[in-house]
């Protein structure tokens, strides 16, 4: 067990007594690697290599040494990962011996959700057909992993867009099916400029609306009612520092596509619910705490 030492306690005192912007969390792409060709992705299966587990180890120390405890594994798809006869779970275990508290796995949950992390997020965009719509036809195979899947605890993330917006409601009320603590809702990002799947400013505010009236009505949505009211207000810096993305090519503040266009519409909700707490807000306090 990982005990709080003074420079932790300084580090929690900078972030939510004196509000300064410092690093909170970072988010290791192990590999650029996926099974899926999903309709708004291009990150996966480009010509950058995995990171060795030596290059992982180097940037988990760095990371740890500016008072990052929390880890996010991500790809590509984090369980495809190798090097050598390392897998996900050797880097689950070094990231505890390096201190860090808590390790999470983001998963397009194709391969079996097996792992010792603390939490596994699976990319779940909607029932069968709105699902296929965006990633193809691997609906049920995702669905069966999620119930056979073992690990301490599992929330899926649904990213909304202009194809699936409709979906969410009967989606939230499917998802009571599931092992799951519940669902994390972003908004569609302009990563790669404005296509088909962006929402218009006017619809992100109808579905921010929307999942306030579906956390009032008791439907399992994780993120906190501030969160999703600073996103509706925009009311929110960004980039930020406290959340930072590390890969074969080094640190990206924030995310790998930060870009005036790109965090002008911004629907990364982890980021705003980090800022939240920031502010004191307890229902985005218990929301962290709940997934911690």
């Amino acid at each position: 067990m990982n005990v709080p030492t003074l420079g932790d306690a300084v580090h929690a005192f900078r972030f939510a007594g004196l509000r300064q912007d410092v690093p909170m969390a970072v988010a290791l792409v192990l590999t650029d690697r996926c099974q899926l060709s999903c309709r708004h992705c291009r990150v996966a299966n480009v010509v950058r290599k995995d990171m060795t587990l030596a290059e992982i180890e180097t940037a988990l120390r760095r990371h740890r040494g500016r008072g990052i405890r929390a880890l996010a594994l991500e790809g590509g798809e984090p369980f495809l990962w190798r090097d050598g006869d390392a897998r996900l779970d050797d880097v689950v275990a070094l990231a505890r011996r390096l201190g860090y508290w808590r390790v999470h796995v983001y998963t397009n949950g194709i391969r079996p959700i097996e792992t010792s992390a603390d939490m596994a997020w699976v990319s779940l965009d909607g029932r069968r057909e709105a699902y296929a719509t965006l990633r193809g036809d691997h609906f049920d195979r995702v669905v069966a992993n999620i119930r056979a899947a073992r690990v301490r605890r599992m929330g899926l993330i649904f990213v909304v867009n202009r194809r699936n917006r409709e979906e969410v409601r009967p989606f939230l009320e499917w998802s009571r099916t599931l092992p799951v603590a519940g669902t994390m809702f972003y908004l569609h990002t302009p990563y790669y400029g404005r296509d088909e799947l962006r929402l218009a400013p006017e619809e992100r505010v109808e579905v921010l609306d929307a999942l306030l009236r579906h956390a009032d009505a008791g439907l399992p949505i994780l993120n906190s009612r501030a969160a999703l009211r600073m996103m509706r207000s925009g009311d929110w810096r960004r980039p930020s520092r406290m959340w930072w993305v590390a890969d074969r090519d080094g640190d990206h503040e924030c995310c790998r596509a930060a870009s005036p266009e790109v965090c002008a519409e911004c629907g990364y909700a982890g980021c705003v619910e980090l800022l939240a707490a920031q502010r004191l807000h307890p229902s985005a306090i218990a929301m962290l705490a709940r997934i911690a």
